[in-house]
């Protein structure tokens, strides 16, 4: 099977995957919201996010390992990949102690006397904050482990264990309501116990089926890669800290402004948002690890036409789903949650907007993590992203309302948008005409009329079930049919039908045979 119908079935196996676990995932938001009510809810929206730097930690330092792991791979040198696996083990054993060790006292200082939670839930609090901390140390120490997943291109088997943890948190949402003690203590032990039974199957499994991973004491402590990876990382951190800041410091600003309900609300459209994420992710997670592999190999045409396609294909995707939920979305989440906290609807409209203006440059950002030359990208990225915080405490402080700090959201994606596209061209040679023309055009030729056909059954219906599904539904062939003659060009038409058929030709032999 050849790179091209490995990525059309990675792309496939991920979309259905993230479909299903998005489903799982909404609905056990339901389940969760009514079990605790909205004062723990948001209290387990806010206390989790105190540890979101591990998380993030974790994000970096796995998309490292896999940047150089995958860049080994397209130079076709295992001794390499399984070199840099060996030094991602220990920079990953070293520092899940030292952050835990020093995240657990300022996190509990935090809790104690920074955030507004009320005394009668403060015991409660600090135990899902130790709780979370712990699922987050798991997830660390696994992470080498589960980068070699995509390094490996294995994303539809990445696929099956997302897929099984959604559905563990499924049956845990659904269970919650029979729990009769403390639900918010219950359901973090619960995520922590998912978290490590996940994460040990994906470390055992990776063991068995790759040798990269095999630990060997001489690579163990090789010195200059584990410099070069740690520059790495800590340049890419950079850029992340200011998504945290912005994701994470706007959610204290807004308990500090309207306490554990406005978090509610926040923490709803956060998962919106993420569930509608994880359908892109599922064309631009098989995209990466190909994009970096085609730098590894000087392959410069392919990582070219790769990146500018991860931005359209992920954009085109997600508007599928964007489209009707935002014409929908008061409906949705009354359907969804029956009674939502106030402003979710605004709340999500916003971080949407704000997510799309991010997906429009994915491919730029992709393209430029497979250079080792970060350093002035994750810092101007980084810089534009923290002034989110200044700027939603400026407009809370202005107007007050908690929907005006999600301005501060569009706001900076739409300068990193902008500094993509710069630093895009600087450091990989990612032309800004090609990107006008490829991407923004041909996603603004189609989202429009689709935006406007979508609207036609709000003409003739009121707000019901049936409603919403002609609004998806008429979404979902307008994109199809607008996107297949003005969202690609011929020469992906003609990829696409290409590699489909070839792989439905190799599906039918193997069952004939």
């Amino acid at each position: 099977m050849n790179s091209s119908q490995r990525m059309i079935i990675n792309t496939l196996a991920t979309f259905s995957r993230s479909v299903l676990a998005g489903g799982l995932a909404l609905f056990s938001s339901r389940w969760i919201l009514n079990a605790l009510g909205q004062v723990d809810f948001g209290l387990f929206s806010l206390v989790g996010s105190l540890i979101a730097f591990i998380s993030l930690l974790n994000g970096v330092l796995g998309g490292s390992a896999g940047r150089f792991f995958a860049f080994s791979i397209g130079k076709g040198d295992a001794k390499e990949v399984n070199q840099w696996f060996n030094t991602a083990i220990v920079i990953h054993f070293i520092l899940s102690f030292i952050l835990v060790g020093a995240g657990w006292p300022i996190g509990e200082y935090f809790i104690r006397y920074v955030l507004d939670i009320p005394d009668d839930r403060l015991i409660s609090s600090l135990m899902v904050f130790r709780l979370s901390l712990m699922a987050a140390f798991f997830t660390m120490l696994g992470v080498p482990y589960i980068s070699m997943f995509s390094a490996k291109q294995h994303i539809s088997e990445t696929a099956f264990w997302t897929l099984l943890q959604a559905i563990m948190n499924f049956i845990l949402a659904f269970s919650l309501t029979y729990f009769t003690n403390d639900r918010l203590v219950d359901y973090a032990i619960g995520i922590v116990f998912i978290t490590f039974f996940i994460t040990a199957l994906q470390v055992i499994r990776a063991i068995n089926i790759f040798p990269e991973c095999r630990i060997k004491r001489k690579h163990l402590f090789d010195k200059v890669r584990a410099i070069e990876l740690f520059n790495y990382a800590s340049w890419s951190l950079i850029g992340c800290l200011g998504g945290l800041l912005r994701n994470q410091g706007t959610a204290v600003m807004m308990n500090l402004f309207h306490g554990p309900i406005a978090n509610a609300a926040y923490g709803i459209a956060n998962q919106v948002s993420s569930q509608t994420g994880v359908l892109a992710q599922s064309m631009v997670g098989a995209m990466s690890p190909e994009i970096t592999s085609a730098a590894g190999r000087n392959d410069r045409q392919r990582f070219l036409d790769l990146s500018f396609r991860a931005s359209r294909f992920g954009v085109l995707l997600v508007l599928m789903i964007v489209i009707p939920f935002y014409i929908e979305m008061d409906y949705v989440l009354r359907l969804w949650l029956k009674n939502p906290p106030p402003d979710t609807a605004i709340f999500s409209k916003l971080i949407l907007i704000s997510f799309l203006l991010d997906r429009l440059t994915i491919g730029h950002m992709i393209a430029i993590n497979s250079n080792r030359k970060v350093a002035a990208y994750q810092s101007s990225v980084g810089i534009i992203l923290m002034l989110s915080f200044p700027l939603a405490y400026l407009f809370l402080k202005i107007f007050f309302a908690p929907q005006t700090a999600l301005f501060a959201f569009i706001v900076t994606s739409s300068g990193c948008t902008i500094g993509r596209i710069y630093w895009g061209n600087r450091l990989v040679g990612l032309s800004p005409r090609r990107w006008l023309t490829d991407v923004m055009i041909r996603c603004i030729i189609v989202a429009l009329p689709v935006y406007f056909l979508s609207l036609v059954p709000e003409m003739f219906f009121p707000p019901t079930f049936l409603r919403l599904v002609l609004t998806l539904l008429v979404s979902i062939v307008a994109i199809a049919i607008i996107g297949w003659y003005y969202g690609i060009d011929m020469s992906e038409r003609f990829y696409i039908k290409q590699n489909i058929k070839a792989i439905y030709g190799k599906i039918v032999s193997k069952s004939m045979s």
